[in-house]
């Protein structure tokens, strides 16, 4: 019998309305704006236009981890009613959240020792962790055991493909993802990053290309150099409010590679403090990671 429940925290960027379709609960992250702390809960509190105009205008907002006991009071109802729980969850690599989940799960199963508590790392972010979501939901419709879904998710993750592109070097820099010098000199130069999320879920840059659309373009054989007849179906884009520039990736791959199944979602809150505005994410079941970016 199928009794478990698949939860996932708002680093996944899916909108709330797709996670419920797909019975799927969310816990939302921390985002600190404007002197305000926000949890994320699908842009109720704020307006996504106004966020990303102030992030455009300079606005610097930062992050912080989900606590344990955030993740013990989100996971204590489903345990009182009897079910196990199977959450995945952002990269372990870039958050301090995957840790807090397992505290509060150490110290539940104090409490419940008949439950079982399955916690994944991605190794993903952003709509990467919503793709293995929305696959491990599909997986739980078909009545796959929580044990066999555990390991196929542990597998499965390393076919995930992230390539993302960003406008402003300068938020990476506050990230430490790029130096100073390059930040600076890239902006003047309008040198746009190509980056990839590496198997271990850290943020590496692959390529360099001079202009927007070049990074758009260059996005899309990116994604040539990555799929897989059977197992690229569909993707998904998340970006930082720039629906033209999402419109024209999406387009992209359903031109030159047929794939009709394209899903466009706004990019949340905690990703856009450390990509700033116009960040476009593009991510998919395809090659291992480390295959696709081999020369």
């Amino acid at each position: 019998m199928i009794n478990y429940k698949i939860l996932t925290d708002t680093g996944c960027d899916l909108p709330f309305e797709l996670l419920q379709e797909n019975d799927v609960d969310v816990i939302g992250m921390v985002v600190n704006f404007n002197g305000e702390e926000y949890i994320e809960d699908n842009w109720g509190k704020i307006n996504i236009e106004d966020y990303y105009n102030a992030l455009r205008a300079g606005a610097q907002p930062t992050t912080s981890q989900i606590t344990p006991t955030r993740f013990y009071d989100f996971f204590i109802p489903y345990l009182e009613k009897g079910k196990d729980i199977l959450y995945i969850g952002f990269s372990s690599t870039l958050s301090g959240t995957f840790g807090s989940a397992n505290i509060a799960k150490d110290m539940l199963l104090e409490k419940y020792p008949e439950r079982t508590i399955e916690l994944v790392d991605s190794n993903c972010a952003s709509v990467g962790v919503g793709l293995l979501v929305l696959a491990a939901a599909q997986k739980k419709i078909d009545n796959t055991p929580l044990d066999e879904l555990t390991s196929w998710l542990e597998h499965a993750k390393q076919n995930v493909n992230h390539i993302f592109t960003v406008d402003d070097l300068n938020h990476l820099k506050r990230g430490g993802r790029v130096s100073g010098f390059s930040a600076t000199v890239g902006t003047m130069l309008s040198i746009k990053p190509i980056l990839y999320m590496s198997e271990e879920g850290k943020l590496i840059n692959i390529d360099k290309v001079k202009g927007r659309k070049k990074s758009i373009n260059t996005m899309s054989e990116y994604f040539g150099k990555g799929i897989l007849d059977d197992l690229t179906s569909e993707v998904i884009i998340a970006h930082g409010n720039c629906d033209d520039d999402a419109a024209l990736l999406k387009k992209l791959i359903e031109d030159n590679y047929g794939i009709k199944n394209v899903l466009v979602v706004p990019l949340g809150m905690t990703i856009g403090a450390h990509t700033g505005a116009n960040v476009i994410n593009m991510v998919f079941f395809g090659k291992r990671r480390e295959l696709t970016i081999s020369k």
